[in-house]
């Protein structure tokens, strides 16, 4: 597919082609022997040679910035738009130049296309081939990480992606050019981070970058908890915790069937889309975040308590989605997992009435079920000598459980329409005011539990609410 769409669009005879390369992860995929994702040129004027190509085939041609401060245009086919050219300005006066300024060896590498749209011999003055085959991650000079330090991160997302090591070297550069992410767009570092986050082994990384002082740099906030030793239901403190509940929470992810049987199709499907799976494993690494501003005594049993830690980590992970620039949509679904990480483990009380259950699912909607993973990963990293296995055990079966209630019965209930409304409330002869809306809630509550099932036994309801005021 790929070389025939290359000559495909270099076959304009109007269009002259000066010196032009493939260059960067193109090169890269199709020495793994896989289908490249995009098809990445470069030459020395991108931009007039992408519109004299696009007038050519009668193609749009997209400004875009794949890098900062790096020129370069998209040219798409208007009527197939997964077919497009990336063309960048060549960085410096030769292709040796360009190459020298990449990020690593393994994207340094380059060919020549021939006026018929054919491939040049390899040119690769950095080995990156043989990194390839080695399988390694390798800077390309020590300025590497200096011209842009999201290359830090791009280590981890190519060591995640392609199974490859990074080499000690290039390991001790990122630790020493750590700081220099501060330097870096919240956006930037987000597109990063969602990469690596989505690897089933990305917790590993995680460990790593936390080893080189990176996430340090990433999240301040984590920094009080490394040290902050908690009460007797853990065994390891705040840090160490939820480093801990990270892994678990991949875990739980990686084999969603051993913990929710025959709906772990539908908990998966609850997961896809946007960030939402990356996005519960950094829930998963921070949902503590707020403990060390709530780490306090009681001075009677001389008890490590942390009150209202889910409320103050909400509120540091609201300032956390803030510099990470995430959209509304996954904000409104990262911060409330931290605010309801602590109630949902509640939840599995025996002594709680289906009513305040069925009142969660209505606020959390979808989101209740990675709360509940959540949850299951905090009390599978929960440990310590007043943390039993028979807590551990109950949780994991209501979770199973109320899963499987969710998605057969509790789900259904919640998106039915209402059985009665305000305005039967007003025909009724009630006035518009507080007291309506209170009525309104009870009836909605009691549908949700199955206390009415039609319009016949919300009519009795309503008339037995409006007798007692």
């Amino acid at each position: 597919m790929y070389p025939n769409a290359l000559k495909s669009w270099l076959s304009c005879s109007a269009v002259t082609i000066s010196p032009l390369y493939i260059v960067g992860g193109t090169v890269r995929d199709l020495l793994l022997g896989d289908q490249p994702k995009d098809i990445d040129l470069v030459c020395g004027d991108a931009k007039d040679f992408a519109y004299r190509l696009g007038r050519c085939k009668n193609a749009a041609v997209v400004p875009m910035e794949k890098k900062p401060d790096e020129p370069c245009y998209r040219v798409v086919d208007r009527g197939q738009p997964d077919n497009f050219l990336d063309i960048a300005k060549m960085r410096g006066p030769t292709i040796y130049d360009d190459l020298g300024r990449r990020d690593f060896t393994i994207n340094a590498i380059a060919a020549e296309v021939r006026e018929d749209g054919t491939i040049g011999p390899l040119l690769d003055p950095f080995a990156g081939a043989l990194d390839l085959r080695l399988k390694t991650i390798k800077m390309t000079d020590k300025g590497s990480f200096v011209s842009d330090p999201l290359r830090i991160l791009r280590a981890f997302r190519f060591s995640a992606a392609l199974g490859f090591n990074i080499e000690p070297q290039t390991m001790d550069e990122m630790k020493n050019r750590a700081a220099l992410l501060h330097e870096v767009s919240g956006e930037r570092i987000k597109a990063e981070l969602m990469l690596i986050l989505k690897n089933p082994n990305s917790t590993s990384f995680i460990k790593d970058m936390d080893q080189l002082g990176i996430l340090d740099i990433l999240f301040p906030e984590i920094l009080p908890m490394k040290g902050c030793q908690q009460n007797g239901f853990h065994h390891k403190d705040v840090w160490e915790h939820s480093l801990l509940v990270a892994k678990n929470c991949e875990q739980v992810i990686n084999n969603l069937a051993g913990y929710f049987g025959d709906r772990a199709g539908d908990v998966s499907s609850n997961l896809a889309g946007n960030n939402r799976l990356p996005l519960l494993k950094l829930t998963s690494l921070i949902h503590d975040i707020g403990k060390p501003l709530c780490r306090g005594k009681n001075e009677e049993t001389g008890r490590i308590t942390f009150y209202k830690h889910d409320k103050a980590g909400a509120e540091l992970a609201d300032a956390v989605a803030e510099r990470l620039k995430l959209s509304s949509l996954d904000r409104s679904y990262l911060v409330p997992l931290i605010a309801e990480h602590l109630h949902v483990l509640s939840l599995a009380g025996n002594s709680v009435r289906t009513a305040t259950r069925i009142r969660w699912f209505r606020k959390m909607k979808d989101n209740a079920i990675p709360t509940i993973i959540l949850g299951i990963a905090d009390v599978e990293s929960s440990l310590g000598s007043e943390s039993t296995e028979q807590w551990r055990n109950h949780y994991l079966k209501w979770s199973k459980d109320i899963v499987r209630d969710y998605y057969e019965t509790i789900q259904a209930r919640l998106e039915s329409k209402n059985l009665f409304t305000g305005s039967d409330l007003i025909s009724l002869g009630m006035e518009p005011g507080p007291e309506l809306g209170g009525i309104l809630d009870i009836l909605r509550n009691a549908q949700d539990t199955g206390e009415i099932s039609n319009r016949e036994d919300a009519l009795a309801l309503a008339k037995s609410l409006l007798a007692k005021i």
